[in-house]
């Protein structure tokens, strides 16, 4: 089987010591590509150095996470599954990093991590609006997959990529109602579905409820891990394999096969 990661964070500090032997382990479970996203002008440049170490398999997202509740998430978030985010908080002009990724759009197959996070805070909700738009039209404008984050932002999200018409779109970790989810795949996008599908009902719901040919897998890696406590990685996406393949009663080999479709068509086209 011919197995896709479409988003990863390789440069986190939990793969400092070990990084050939977790993308050996994804080499032996399948695993083609597996796209490793950035966050800020620090992560995209690290993930490109990762990128050529690995040429075979890794590819890069360019990403601007939601900047104030980056900031939030490495002041507030000890002992939870995302302590220790391994980003540098830095003041770094987003149009000038957006023109950056422009010039160097021929090294990514995509935009992200990007999007809206009001978990911490409603207090910049409009800067996060406008930040995210400025994404959203550079994807446009130089074609490119949109890998979006919503936290507790979902309906916004939804609404300023439906507005913009934006096409070619992955709502990563959707955590959305029914309703939202349904008006998404209306709108054609594609949902990536991480391993944790196997303790969250949730995304057995998503499994079970979104078409085939709209669905990827991801690992969030070291995030979102099947096995509570223990560090995600690439090779896990054989686990969410599996079980969307249970929830849709069909085999293992179909799913990867039509999984693997939908990221040559999004991604590579």
């Amino acid at each position: 089987m011919d197995l896709i990661d479409i988003h990863a964070h390789l440069d986190h500090t939990k793969f400092k010591e070990d990084l050939d032997k977790v993308i050996e382990r994804a080499r032996k479970a399948g695993v083609k590509t597996i796209i490793t996203s950035g966050v800020n002008s620090t992560t995209n440049r690290l993930i490109l150095e990762i990128a050529k170490k690995y040429p075979d398999i890794v590819k890069v997202s360019f990403g601007i996470y939601p900047l104030d509740a980056l900031a939030k998430e490495l002041e507030n978030d000890e002992g939870s599954e995302t302590a220790g985010f391994p980003r540098d908080i830095e003041n770094f002009d987003i149009d000038k990093e957006l023109n950056w990724i422009g010039k160097n759009k021929s090294s990514c197959v995509a935009i992200g991590e990007c999007g809206l996070d009001y978990n911490w805070s409603d207090e910049k909700k409009e800067e996060q609006k406008q930040n995210f738009q400025k994404v959203i039209n550079l994807a446009i404008k130089i074609n490119k997959p949109l890998i979006v984050h919503t936290r507790k932002a979902e309906a916004d999200s939804v609404e300023l990529l439906e507005k913009s018409k934006a096409k070619k779109v992955v709502l990563h970790c959707f955590s959305a109602r029914k309703s939202l989810i349904k008006k998404a795949i209306e709108l054609g996008y594609s949902f990536s579905i991480p391993p944790i599908i196997t303790r969250l009902e949730h995304f057995q719901m998503m499994a079970d409820l979104i078409p085939l040919n709209q669905l990827l897998t991801e690992t969030d890696a070291p995030y979102l891990s099947p096995v509570q406590g223990e560090r995600n990685e690439s090779a896990n996406v054989a686990i969410t394999i599996k079980e969307i393949a249970k929830i849709k009663k069909l085999s293992e080999e179909e799913v990867a096969s039509q999984i693997y479709e939908n990221f040559k068509k999004l991604f590579l086209n």
